[in-house]
């Protein structure tokens, strides 16, 4: 027969280890988070996922009761609706991945954090070290729901072999509108002879490229108001018609570019990063020289782009917010992942103490043959002053309607001031009722 003391000991012992195994189950957390399989810029970009697995394994490692899982295989293009059957399930993960486009959407419905607060009461955070443009898309209505993870401009994309041709220059840094338009209105050649145009001066330069450079806005900071009836905008699609006359009819397309036949083509920085190194350039752009400066600046603007970001959230159903704040950062506002960026993907890092450090450079260097094909000089400062893409209610069908009237401008002659009011009364019809 056991002793007493024993009986005691034995009981204690089983009430410590269930103690013990309430404290581990307790004490250890899974942190789920939302990423995207692959590029989320349409670029071939096989190693992206190092970038979050790299930020995972320093996390948990100064974590150690935390394990943080993602679910792999999810395309961008499938990334949205897995989403949204995510939140409707009931089961969002704590940190996530968002696309530009469904920012404001995920907003309004009550699936994202309002990350003010944390802001505010971090002490570590620092919101200047971000570029400005890429920060601020992560707003609605001036409230931060998102942090930056990357980004990309879009520049102009420039066939140096077709200029080098006709004795060109390529553009300097700081060109505009007369410099794109005279380049354009040289390089316009029928070089066989048969009467039919088969050499261009640019393709996919659109009207907001315009609007843009020349320090016009389409919509308001709320995405309640179109912007559209000022002498800016006037002159902007005055220089499409000037542009498009280039042309005399006929069609220019993407492939015509691909194959050597067109000067300028805007694109993003990120198809420039994929494509410039060997062995990639040879499956796209193999028959010509190629590189990228600056969008032109228009008489009341300067050299700015667009700019695309990738975001991350968090879920405000998240039952570890403070943890997934702390991931957040982890990818947006540490460093060793926002050098990752570049070496894992073909996006721009968000940080500004990042794209200028001659680690950044030297690697960028020695993607490309020669390693002089870089010049990030002007980089960020195009980054900081960058027109960042923000969708709203409405602004596909807001868009739509524009961009059917300002093509039918820059071909026909109708007065451009008139059909532009009327648009623009139609559009702020429309977001009023899209309230």
């Amino acid at each position: 027969m056991m002793r007493r003391w024993q009986i005691r000991t034995i009981f204690a012992l089983i009430i410590l280890c269930l103690i013990l195994s309430l404290f581990y189950v307790n004490s250890n957390k899974t942190l789920k988070i939302g990423v995207i399989t692959g590029s989320n810029w349409d670029v071939p970009s096989p190693d992206a996922l190092k970038i979050v697995d790299n930020a995972i394994e320093r996390f948990e490692k100064e974590h150690v009761n935390v394990q943080v899982e993602y679910i792999s295989g999810i395309r961008k293009e499938d990334y949205s609706e897995w989403l949204s059957q995510q939140a409707l399930s009931g089961d969002v993960c704590d940190v996530f991945m968002v696309l530009s486009n469904d920012l404001a959407t995920f907003a309004d419905v009550g699936i994202l954090e309002n990350l003010s607060g944390f802001i505010e009461n971090d002490p570590d955070f620092d919101e200047s070290v971000y570029f400005f443009s890429s920060y601020q898309s992560g707003q609605v209505n001036h409230v931060q729901y998102a942090l930056p993870y990357e980004s990309v401009p879009t520049l102009m994309y420039v066939n140096r072999t077709l200029l080098e041709s006709e004795g060109i220059e390529v553009p300097k840094q700081d060109w505009t509108w007369e410099d794109f338009y005279e380049i354009c209105a040289r390089m316009t050649q029928d070089t066989n002879e048969d009467g039919i145009l088969d050499q261009f001066g640019q393709f996919g330069y659109t009207w907001q490229n315009a609007i843009f450079s020349n320090g016009a806005k389409i919509f308001n900071d709320e995405g309640s108001n179109a912007l559209l009836e000022n002498d800016r905008v006037y002159d902007a699609i005055e220089f499409m018609r000037r542009l498009e006359k280039l042309n005399r009819g006929q069609s220019v397309t993407s492939e015509m570019f691909d194959k050597g036949q067109v000067v300028f083509c805007p694109m993003s920085f990120s198809e420039y990063r994929a494509y410039k190194p060997y062995p990639w350039s040879v499956k796209k752009y193999s028959s010509f020289e190629w590189d990228c400066i600056p969008m032109p600046a228009g008489p009341d603007g300067s050299n700015v782009s667009q700019l695309d970001t990738l975001l991350i959230g968090m879920s405000k159903n998240s039952k570890y917010k403070d943890l997934a704040w702390e991931f957040l950062k982890e990818l947006s506002f540490n460093e060793e992942t926002q050098k990752d960026i570049f070496r894992y993907s073909q996006g721009v890092s968000v940080l500004n103490t990042i794209t200028d450090t001659k680690m950044i450079i030297d690697s960028l260097q020695d993607e490309t043959p020669g390693g002089s094909d870089y010049d990030l000089g002007f980089f960020n400062s195009m980054m900081e002053n960058a027109i960042p893409v923000k969708e709203f209610n409405g602004y596909e069908q807001a868009m739509a309607l524009i961009d059917g009237e300002i093509k039918l401008l820059s071909i026909n002659e109708d007065d451009i001031e008139a059909a532009i009011g009327r648009v623009e009364d139609q559009v702020d019809a429309l977001l009023e009722s899209v309230k």
